[in-house]
């Protein structure tokens, strides 16, 4: 029977280990996800996004702030729920590869951001700032620096990506 640490497949992730190490260190990967805006109703844009084993429908509102119908989540609550579920898991495996078994983690995301320039022809910082309040029943300080090093997540809203968009 396999090891699980904090939800964690140990021999999955000792064979993943195993595989990066053999490539010098890389793992590469891609995900893509095809999505439409909709001229009517609510949700105003949908994606289908897949998973190893099974397919998702998710959909997104505009808050009504913004003229959208405000039913969906918003695709700000979806980069929350994407930066903290990465850096949730990532926790979790940093603890596990060190033999920390947690019992309760928690997280708490707040952002901050000024719509202004959604609407106007403005040019400053539309996003403030993100924070996330860490709650577990030890302290895991230590992990969660190594966690903020390893999650792809964060490493994706602090550091510019190369981004082309064009139309076809």
């Amino acid at each position: 029977m396999t090891e699980r640490i904090n939800n964690i497949d140990m021999d999955r992730l000792k064979n993943t280990d195993e595989k990066i190490r053999k490539n010098g260190g890389h793992f590469t990967a891609e995900k893509h996800i095809a999505g439409e805006f909709h001229f009517d109703g609510s949700p105003m844009f949908t994606a289908e996004l897949k998973s190893e084993i099974a397919t998702f429908t998710m959909g997104a509102d505009e808050p009504g702030v913004l003229g959208g119908m405000g039913i969906q989540p918003t695709p700000l609550n979806y980069l929350m729920m994407g930066v903290m579920s990465c850096y949730a898991s990532t926790v979790a495996i940093q603890a596990a590869k060190k033999g920390i078994k947690l019992g309760k983690l928690k997280f708490t995301g707040h952002l901050y951001y000024d719509i202004g320039p959604v609407v106007e022809d403005l040019d400053f910082p539309i996003i403030k700032a993100l924070n996330i309040d860490v709650e577990a029943d030890m302290d895991i300080k230590e992990v969660l620096k190594l966690s903020e090093r390893a999650c792809p997540a964060l490493y994706a809203i602090r550091n510019p990506i190369q981004t082309e968009i064009k139309q076809i």
